[in-house]
């Protein structure tokens, strides 16, 4: 880890008359007292993304540029039977980057093969207070921490990625700009344990704390976690494997799992095609705890995840709380599911990019949740709807693709024929909005049982209980499906769609303001439009 105090100085950009350039970055120390921006510029054993290149610094310092290291994640080849890539994502990747600030900070970006970015993009878009390119560079400000995008030359804004794109992979860019880390572990603390790169991580000891220090860990399949432990991978820290409490319901409170480092899966296999077959697939959750009261995972980056992404399993107990903030979640695979809140979870301010579903809703809420689809999987399940309060507020979706369409997944708000009970009333979903230009499917689903031809009403048919009472607040979508796919609301005789309001809902720009909009059946009754 490097502060500003030991972060490494960049020779990488420099000013000629009133532009930058990127030049080589040198150790510099600065004044200690200054803790405004932490950079991680390198991570031993790992090699830096050779698609970008990043700097950064504080605005209005006339200060040095600061290189944070580029980590990437890749989509392996995917062959249908062998390994659950997609093979339409077949070697795209993710370049992404982890710093932590506190005031405004330009970034700086170029193209490791010296080409020049033509033109650039942030999404989403109110996050970033200006975003340029001046000689062939890129340059994002932004002005308080947040986690987003920057298209480059138009790699998604200016094409449609989703079915039947057939051209070459796409290569995307993240930057996860985060709060400063408070009480962070440190070294010589009795109760703080350290784990070097090639050594074993203990699982047991005398310990509060475990820190995986700089470099490349492997912890294998079901690292086994307690309760009353912390576990910390900094921003310099690579640790492959997953974690669990192996289903242990009285040791999974709290847990606090932190830090700006990774938790990969790239060396874990998908569990239908790992030899031998773990016991439990569950194993392969890069996290499962149960029992996960007082629990807390917050900062760290799930990259490559084999399985479902976060599971921490409680009751609804708010008094209890389970927190899930500052995340960042990679999926290229079937079944690489982003987080299940269950009962008692709260996601704040997290970057999900899922190849499967992105979110559950249930537990006690989900807010400035930014989200990314590339070729299957939903935004909002609702499936696990509860039947209690419940907001999803302030959320961006930046792109909503599909590989392909007549399937019962996908969409946004997406209720497909499964769970069952009566739910929704007091759900709340308001201020999310859509920006992609280009999503491949329609925005809502919601179908108590299965309609052509999207699924088989004989097989896909949700148990009784009515969807009652939700409320859909200004909510902007930006176009609606590119295959021209109709929104649809489709009830079954007992389990009806009821009460739903609709208030100032809009899709390329035009309000929501009949039930004729929809695709719907008799099942449908006092939907309101405001």
């Amino acid at each position: 880890m490097h502060r500003d105090v030991g972060a490494r100085k960049t020779d990488m950009y420099k000013e000629v008359i009133a532009c930058l350039v990127m030049t080589v970055l040198l150790c510099r120390s600065l004044d200690a007292q200054d803790k405004k921006l932490v950079v991680y510029s390198d991570v031993p054993g790992v090699e830096a993304s050779g698609q970008y290149a990043f700097a950064v610094r504080k605005v209005g310092s006339n200060g040095p540029w600061y290189r944070p290291f580029a980590f990437v994640t890749k989509c392996k080849e995917g062959i249908d039977g062998k390994n659950n890539y997609f093979a339409h994502l077949s070697n795209w990747s993710n370049t992404y980057i982890n710093f932590e600030m506190d005031g405004p900070v330009e970034i700086a970006i170029r193209k490791v093969s010296g080409k020049p970015i033509r033109q650039a993009a942030v999404h989403p878009r109110k996050k970033a207070t200006s975003c340029t390119v001046r000689d062939g560079y890129a340059f994002v400000i932004i002005e308080k921490p947040c986690l987003i995008a920057v298209d480059i030359d138009g790699q998604m804004d200016d094409q449609n990625t989703g079915k039947g794109y057939r051209g070459p992979p796409i290569h995307t860019l993240t930057i996860f700009a985060n709060p400063l880390i408070e009480n962070r572990p440190k070294l010589d603390d009795p109760d703080v344990c350290t784990v070097k790169p090639g050594d074993d991580a203990p699982s047991e000891g005398d310990w509060k704390t475990l820190f995986f220090l700089p470099g490349v860990h492997d912890i294998g399949v079901g690292f086994p976690v307690h309760a009353n432990r912390n576990y910390y991978i900094p921003g310099d820290a690579v640790v492959h494997g997953t974690m669990s409490n192996h289903g242990n319901w009285n040791d999974g409170h709290n847990i606090k799992i932190f830090g700006y480092g990774v938790l990969s899966g790239s060396k874990i296999t998908h569990p239908e095609f790992a030899s031998p077959k773990p016991k439990e697939a569950k194993l392969h959750d890069p996290i499962h705890i149960v029992g996960a009261e007082n629990t807390t995972v917050e900062g760290i980056t799930l990259a490559d995840s084999a399985y479902h992404s976060l599971m921490l399993i409680s009751a609804y107990k708010p008094e209890s709380p389970t927190d899930m903030r500052w995340l960042k979640i990679f999926t290229w695979r079937g079944n690489g599911d982003g987080i299940n809140p269950f009962g008692n979870g709260l996601i704040e301010d997290c970057f999900i990019r899922t190849q499967d579903d992105s979110t559950y809703v249930n537990g006690r809420g989900i807010r400035r949740v930014t989200y990314w689809n590339d070729y299957n999987g939903s935004t909002f399940v609702l499936s696990s709807l509860p039947n209690r309060k419940i907001v999803v507020e302030d959320c961006d979706v930046i792109y909503a693709r599909a590989g392909w369409n007549h399937w019962s997944g996908g969409r946004l708000f997406n209720m497909r024929g499964e769970g069952k009970g009566p739910c929704g009333e007091g759900v709340v979903f308001r201020n999310i909005r859509v920006e992609d230009s280009r999503p491949t499917l329609q925005h809502f689903m919601m179908a108590m049982q299965g309609l052509q031809p999207y699924s088989d009403p004989s097989q896909r048919k949700r148990g009784a209980g009515d969807v009652s009472g939700i409320l859909f607040q200004d909510i902007e979508m930006a176009a609606p499906s590119v295959l021209g796919e109709p929104d649809v609301l489709w009830g079954a005789s007992d389990a009806q769609i009821l009460n739903l309001t609709f208030d100032n809902v809009t899709i390329g720009g035009k309000k929501i303001d009949s039930l004729d909009h929809f695709k719907h059946n008799e099942h449908v009754r006092n939907i309101r439009f405001k």
